[in-house]
C-alpha cells in the first residue's frame, strides 16, 4: 500500500483539489480542508493502533508514540519517497507542503474508500516498528524517582563538539553533588534525556541498553 494507492482512487475534482496548495488557489478549492480531515483521520486510527499495540504503557508514551508517527516530518518522506512532490501545485516546496498534502490525500481518500485508507496508514505507520525506549522522558521518570527520596537531578553541558550547523552535545547528570551518568546527542535536550537514561541504569530502576549512552559514577 502507497500514498498513490489512494490518489489513484480519486475522482477529479477532488484529485486536483488534494493537491493544491492553498497558497495557489482559492481556499474552498484547495486542500485545506482535506488536511484538516486526513490529519484527523490519521491521529485517530493511528492512535487506536497504538493503544492496542501497546497494553503496558499509560496515556504519556502512547502520545509519545502516536505523535512520532504522525510527525510532519516523516509525512514529508512518505511523500518524496513517492514523488508527490512533481504534483502538488503550490507556490513553495518543501516537508511542510508535501506533509500537509498527504494529510490532504488521505482525508480525500477517506470521503471515497474508508477501507483502503485504513489498509494505507496500516502498513505505512506501523507502531511495531518505534523504538519505544528511544521516546521515553527520561529525565520525568529520573525526577520522579528521586523525589521519592528528597532528591533532585542537575544537569550540566560538559562539552559541545562538531560545527555550527550539526553540534553535538555531552551532558552529565548528577544527584546530590555526585555524577550519576552522562549521554550524548545532537542537542542539549536529547543529551540529557541521554544522561538521565543512564543515570537510571546505574540506580538499578530499569534495565536500560547500554548502545546510545556512556554510563559512569563519578565524583
Amino acid at each position: 500500500m502507497a500514498i498513490r494507492d489512494l490518489i489513484n482512487v480519486l475522482p477529479e475534482p477532488l484529485r486536483q483539489r488534494a493537491l493544491t496548495h492553498p497558497s495557489v488557489a482559492d481556499p474552498y478549492d484547495s486542500n485545506g480542508r482535506l488536511e484538516f480531515l486526513g490529519d484527523s483521520v490519521l491521529n485517530s486510527r493511528v492512535a487506536e493502533m497504538v493503544f492496542h499495540s501497546y497494553p503496558e504503557l499509560l496515556e504519556g508514551d502512547l502520545t509519545r508514540i502516536r505523535a512520532h508517527l504522525v510527525r510532519k516530518s516523516f509525512l514529508a518522506t512518505v511523500g518524496r519517497s513517492e514523488g508527490l512532490e512533481e504534483d502538488i501545485e503550490s507556490s513553495v516546496i518543501n516537508d511542510s507542503v508535501i506533509a500537509d498534502t498527504v494529510e490532504a490525500i488521505i482525508g480525500a481518500a477517506y470521503l471515497i474508500d474508508k477501507d483502503l485508507v485504513y489498509k494505507t496508514v496500516d502498513q505505512i505507520f506501523n507502531p511495531a516498528e518505534v523504538d519505544t525506549d528511544e521516546l521515553r522522558d527520561w529525565k520525568t521518570l529520573l525526577q520522579e524517582t528521586l523525589q521519592a527520596e528528597g532528591l533532585r537531578p542537575t544537569y550540566r553541558v560538559k562539552a559541545k563538539q562538531g560545527p555550527p550547523h550539526r553540534p553535538h552535545f555531552i551532558s552529565a547528570v548528577a544527584v546530590d553533588s555526585r555524577e550519576v551518568g552522562s549521554g550524548e546527542g545532537g542537542s542539549i535536550k536529547e543529551s540529557e534525556q541521554s544522561a538521565a537514561r543512564a543515570a537510571l541504569e546505574i540506580l538499578g530502576v530499569r534495565p536500560v541498553p547500554r548502545s546510545a549512552v556512556e554510563v559512569h559514577v563519578g565524583a
